[in-house]
């Protein structure tokens, strides 16, 4: 075992231990007092690059199939349901050069959680059974993102490049990919692909728990000195990406969902050697800056793009595609040479001068200021990030990596400017309507591929600087120094320090977490922007066009730490301003201000109208079990209505009677505001001035909206057929309580937790009905419920109730004969999930203002639930079950299909629920 020195902020009080183990595995622990979870992350180098040419999708099968049965812990549904009964949570993904696992779980059974999660990688079954209903599985995933657009442009991607790299490969896998061949059978291809790629020396696992180090490291050499360890490291990529054949090419993608861009993308070399400087994402903080002379204020004041964002693409071991990519107005759609050229007049003004040294100080003394005052992450989150950095990082920068910012040399900086030619561009050209000859397998995304002209090349390689395109200068919002708070004035909870009819200020100096940042809340209660479904489209629109205007002039805040954002919500519009304090007063006026001020141009008007139907349309093609949650939260939320509703009333709007609309929003305002973090009661009372200055120049201060809530209290079981845009079949199962109770809340909440490990592995891993399986505890409008969802391309909807309700009457029967000490076990975990500190000053500012959405203003809802926990008997719990279960409990069945065959459930079209509803 070595000693490595691993650079830690001051502002971290964890211990950490790097050692590696004789069969080389790499291991970093952490010993982190105030978690109150333990969790464990390992990284393995391996991805779907790796797959055998005849099994593509091996190395995300494996993933799967390490979850179902290891020598030790055979039960398939074993390791789920014993994680989630301890408080925990688990998962995986695979990647293109790495796969990575994790869970977190109560820290008295983090080492049986260990011993679990290492048999998983020593010495897994692959049970012949499993390898079969798995492959089904593996299935239903790729069938379920065919119309991801996401997905469908990627294998674009794949397809257009050099085909012996290992990105051309199929990543997910499927029935086709992964089956029995003549001279192998999947099961035994499987365990070739495990001995032949899963060795210790290519892991990393960080495990991160409130336990003694020693403690810890009995365990990494118990549990995972069995890995096996006969590999060596792999050998690095030598295939480039891309052939000369590949680039200076325009790929013209037809969408699934309507939305038109064009995608500028330049092939850089591996970037990692590069990670102290951060100069790539320099430079995309460069080319995506929104300020006044950026490139985007240009296309946007010639009306050519909405959006632009830099610095994006697909980055591996050998390869890195810099991308910046346009939102095309129907102007930019019709013009997309005159975006290239402002594109390359952009890189021609930052390439006539050196590294422009103030602006990359800026941005190393924010990144430094962020490792100083890092603020501690949950044991999970720290648990995967480490595990991870330790594969692109030496051990001493596993943290510090991220934050490193140290001045480049002049070549290098000019070394990577030389990528940025024409002829080393790729384009593409998403658009419903684009012309295109061939499809890609797979997905069936409609595609083309044509090279660029010579006269296009040699226009943009001779495109100079423009004067309206310049660099950003010195940052305004940037303050010099920063302080902090002494830990003195730390306040246990939220204060109302000032009331009346029209404004109610709380205010929380917050020390715990030794950041210099703050959150700003504040809710505008306006009553004319929500009375009914034209005005909520309308406040939509209004807050796109507002946001729109203000991005250019408060871009240098967002520069400078900080970050604002508005939504339109169940009283009106909130604003949420966070990041360093100093200044974020002076921020949310400027916001104010701008609301007062606000103009908005008729051609903005009509191109973020359409833009706006434009993607609320496209959110009928989102998943089906998506699409029926958003139907329930429209039935329930009055502040929510069906997108086709937006659609509607928004489309006929003129102009004209936008203005009326603008005139009269700030009419009646009520504000509600809380200030959490990093500030003194001088900034609350330099809060309360600016607040009450800006409400005394409106015309009418107003009341705070009551709230307006719907039930499905009395309806009985209803039965909601929605029409989704998919083949797949979906069902949700909404169930709500009587009454917005501490006990009702605990009651669901378990049944939530308990029932929802049980319920993925019976209808997704042993039935395989679907892949998009699961539970979850919905509270709607502070009423709690629960909610059973899934997705499946093969069963019909009356199928999936059935399966639902056979599993609910069968878990229903574990309870009963479960004795009381069991039960009071099982309660532990929920118990521990809901007693969790906040883990960042961003989590509590967020709960404490959801708390006062829900008029908690004592704070203590959680303390209440845990009180309610506590008393509840099973003997209670069952009982409540049992309720759930009768056939006139109020229960809404959300389906992609009809009701056939259950006749105690009523059928109803949406009009008629709504009606019934809106009448409770």
């Amino acid at each position: 075992m070595e000693k490595v020195h691993i650079k830690q902020s001051p502002n971290d009080n964890r211990a950490y231990q790097h050692l590696t183990l004789d069969n080389g595995l790499t291991v970093l622990l952490v010993k982190d007092s105030c978690v109150e979870k333990s969790a464990a992350a390992l990284t393995i180098n391996v991805g779907h690059f790796d797959d055998p040419a005849d099994y593509q999708g091996m190395a995300h099968f494996l993933e799967h199939m390490l979850f179902l049965g290891s020598e030790n812990y055979p039960d398939p549904g074993e390791y789920q349901q014993f994680i989630s009964q301890y408080g925990g949570s688990h998962n995986a993904w695979t990647g293109t050069e790495h796969s990575h696992f994790y869970f977190d779980i109560d820290t008295p059974q983090l080492s049986q959680a260990l011993s679990r999660f290492a048999d998983m990688f020593c010495r897994p079954l692959f049970t012949a059974a499993y390898v079969e209903k798995e492959r089904h599985a593996i299935e239903a995933e790729y069938s379920l993102k065919l119309k991801d657009d996401s997905r469908r442009i990627y294998q674009v991607h794949k397809e257009t490049v050099n085909p012996a790299h290992p990105f051309a490969k199929f990543s997910v896998g499927n029935l086709n990919t992964l089956t029995d061949k003549p001279e192998q059978t999947l099961r035994d291809a499987l365990w070739q692909f495990y001995r032949q790629q899963y060795s210790a020396s290519r892991m990393s696992l960080c495990v991160v728990s409130p336990c003694p180090l020693s403690t810890m490291a009995q365990w990494i050499q118990q549990f995972f000195s069995a890995l096996p360890a006969t590999l060596p490291a792999k050998a690095p990529l030598a295939e480039p990406l891309y052939l000369p054949e590949h680039q200076a090419v325009l790929l013209n993608i037809r969408p699934h969902k309507n939305s038109e861009r064009l995608v500028a993308s330049f092939a850089l070399p591996d970037i990692q050697p590069w990670y102290a400087h951060k100069i790539v994402s320099f430079l995309a903080s460069l080319l995506g800056d929104e300020s006044d002379g950026s490139l985007l204020s240009y296309l946007k004041n010639a009306g050519l793009v909405n959006q632009l964002s830099a610095g994006g693409g697909i980055d591996g071991s050998n390869y890195k595609d810099f991308t910046v990519s346009f939102e095309l107005t129907r102007a930019g759609r019709a013009d997309t040479t005159a975006i290239l050229k402002a594109l390359y007049s952009a890189l021609a003004r930052i390439k006539q001068q050196p590294l422009p040294q103030q602006l990359y100080f800026e941005r190393q003394r924010l990144l430094h200021w962020s490792f100083i005052y890092q603020e501690p992450a949950d044991a999970l989150q720290t648990a995967s990030q480490l595990s991870v950095n330790l594969h692109h990082y030496p051990v001493q920068d596993t943290i510090f990596g991220d934050y490193r910012m140290e001045l480049p040399p002049e070549a290098l900086y000019q070394e990577l400017l030389s990528w940025f030619r024409p002829d080393n561009m790729r384009l593409m050209l998403i658009a419903p309507d684009v012309p295109v000859l061939s499809e890609a397998k797979w997905y069936n995304t409609p595609y083309s591929v044509t090279k660029l002209s010579d006269t296009l090349l040699q226009t943009l390689q001779d495109t100079g600087p423009v004067a309206e395109i310049t660099l950003p200068g010195a940052n305004p919002y940037l303050t010099e120094q920063l302080s902090l708070l002494d830990k003195t004035e730390h306040m246990v909870a939220p204060e109302r320090i000032y009331h009346d009819a029209h404004l109610s200020i709380w205010y929380k100096a917050d020390t715990e977490f030794n950041t210099p940042k703050g959150h700003i809340f504040l809710q505008l209660s306006l009553p004319k922007s929500i009375a009914d479904n034209r005005q909520l489209a309308t406040s939509r629109l209004w807050l796109e066009l507002f946001q729109d205007h203000i991005n250019q002039q408060l871009y240098t805040a967002t520069n400078a730490g900080l970050s604002y954002n508005l939504h339109v919500q169940k009283q009106g519009i909130s604003i949420h301003t966070s990041g360093l304090a100093a200044n974020q007063i002076q921020l949310l006026q400027n916001i104010l201000q701008q609301i007062n001020t606000a103009c908005f141009s008729e051609l903005r008007f009509n191109e973020l109208k359409q833009q706006l139907c434009r993607h609320w349309a496209n959110s009928s093609k989102s998943k089906p079990v998506a699409r029926l949650f958003s139907q329930l939260s429209a039935l329930l939320q009055p502040i929510n209505p069906e997108i086709e509703v937006l659609v509607e009333q928004l489309e006929p709007l003129s102009f004209d009677q936008f203005n009326q609309f603008s005139t009269q929003l700030l009419d009646e305002v009520h504000l509600e505001a809380l200030l959490v973090g990093n500030w003194s009661r001088d900034n609350a009372d330099a809060l309360q001035l600016m607040l009450q200055k800006w409400q005394s120049q409106q015309a009418s201060p107003g009341h705070k909206i009551p709230a307006k809530t719907y039930s499905i209290a009395g309806t009985g079981p209803v039965w909601l057929q929605t029409d989704t845009d998919s083949t797949d079949h979906a069902l949700v199962v909404y169930l709500a309580a009587e009454q917005a109770s501490a006990e009702q809340m605990a009651l669901f909440m378990l049944a939530n937790h308990l029932m929802s490990p049980h319920y993925f592995h019976q209808l997704r891993t042993e039935q395989q009905m679907g892949y998009l399986v699961g539970t979850g505890y919905v509270p709607i409008n502070t009423l709690p419920g629960m909610a059973f969802y899934i997705q499946s391309p093969n069963f019909e909807c009356t199928e999936l109730y059935q399966a639902t309700v056979t599993f609910f009457r069968e878990f229903l029967q574990q309870i009963k004969e479960m004795s009381d000490p069991e039960f009071a076990e099982l309660k532990m975990g929920l118990t521990a999930q809901l007693a969790e500190r906040d883990t960042s000053l961003g989590s509590r500012a967020k709960r404490l203002w959801l708390a006062l959405g829900q008029d908690d203003t004592s704070f203590d809802l959680t303390g209440r639930i845990i009180s309610a926990l506590a008393k509840l008997t099973r003997q209670q719990f069952a009982e409540m079950l049992q309720q759930l279960l009768a056939s006139d409990y109020d229960m809404l069945l959300l389906a992609s299909g009809a009701n056939s065959g259950f006749a105690h459930i009523k059928t109803v079209n949406r009009d008629e629920l709504r009606q019934v509803i809106a009448n409770r």
